[in-house]
């Protein structure tokens, strides 16, 4: 019991956040680049291949009983060179009163090539789509409700009036990507940016304080970049960072990951990050020809450990259909 409402006290605060317009970053993935659409719509299309397929899980808190889990699956591909079509959706659930978050996005994708040789490009890309939130208000227990001498008593009134807890809203970002993929060089630089939200909808689950006027999806900013290091032909380094701001809620992050090559189409990747006053992060994966397997554990590093458990584990998987040997390699971090 003592579990369950730790689960429903931590999601009646994100409710309750978004209230008083602290809004918490929106649902996101510790191996942010092994779903790229999310994080930056112009990353749509950007890898040596056809099509591209990825698959996202992550249990976070799972010694509590109904803690977040969250999926998502995309898909995108390259009809022309230069352009990139995709889709990605997101569903996410956590606590006994159902809070669920859901997205669905198409994405759009153009790019240039900014060198003579064409190894320096960058992207840019626009995605529009839905986000539904929900909740079940019969499922909750407010303090109203507790009765001193018996405890939780269900008969007694909450005194709470949600005029809504269930809304679908329409959403839209851009995004810009820059990256150099020339084989030539030991040290390739990648960086990107994106808005989330720019629609600015107004979502009828989040009212102003002692109104009930509907306020506006807090936009998201999103900053990420890195570079590969070229240490031999069997082993690369890649440092990267990211940084993440919406209203008053700030990621930051940063790590890096090695690939110890077997040959070009197999490899063994390893890496750690630390996102800062929250977690550390472990990796691991494996690249086998078009596909990538991947997994990563979070350690709770903050003063929420002993309630709610160490952290979450992560999986990932992307497969490249019809690679292209002819072109370079774009780069971006594997986990």
């Amino acid at each position: 019991m003592k579990k369950k409402i730790i689960v429903m006290i931590a999601v009646l605060l994100l409710i309750g956040a978004a209230n008083r317009l602290f809004a918490q970053i929106d649902p996101h993935f510790s191996q942010y680049y092994a779903y790229p659409m999310y994080l930056n719509p112009a990353l749509t299309g950007v890898f040596n291949g056809d099509a591209r397929v990825t698959g996202n899980f992550k249990n976070q808190y799972a010694t509590i009983n109904n803690a977040y889990q969250t999926g998502a699956v995309s898909a995108d591909f390259r009809p022309t060179d230069r352009v990139g079509v995709g889709v990605n959706i997101l569903n996410q659930g956590a606590g006994d009163i159902g809070y669920n978050y859901f997205s669905a996005y198409g994405s759009f994708s153009y790019n240039i090539a900014i060198s003579n040789d064409g190894y320096k490009k960058v992207s840019f890309g626009v995605q529009a789509g839905l986000i539904n939130r929900f909740f079940d208000a019969n499922k909750a227990q407010y303090g109203s409700q507790f009765n001193p001498a018996s405890g939780f008593d269900p008969t007694l009134p909450s005194n709470e009036n949600f005029l809504n807890t269930n809304a679908t809203v329409f959403d839209a970002g851009a995004g810009a990507f820059y990256y150099d993929g020339d084989p030539s060089h030991n040290a390739n630089f990648f960086g990107g940016f994106s808005v989330s939200h720019l629609a600015r909808s107004k979502d009828p689950i989040a009212m102003a304080s002692n109104t009930s006027t509907a306020q506006r999806l807090p936009m998201r900013y999103t900053a990420h970049a890195g570079i590969r290091l070229k240490i031999n032909e069997s082993f690369d380094l890649v440092p990267h960072a990211i940084y993440m701001k919406q209203q008053k809620a700030q990621e930051k992050a940063a790590g890096a990951y090695s690939e110890f090559k077997v040959d070009a189409d197999k490899g063994l990747i390893l890496g750690a990050m630390y996102r800062f006053k929250d977690a550390a992060i472990a990796n691991v994966g494996y690249h086998f020809n078009n596909m990538i397997i991947g997994a990563s554990y979070d350690f709770n590093t903050t003063q929420t450990r002993s309630a709610f458990g160490q952290g979450g584990i992560e999986l990932s998987i992307s497969y490249v259909f019809r690679r292209r040997i002819q072109e370079p390699e774009p780069i971006c971090p594997r986990l």
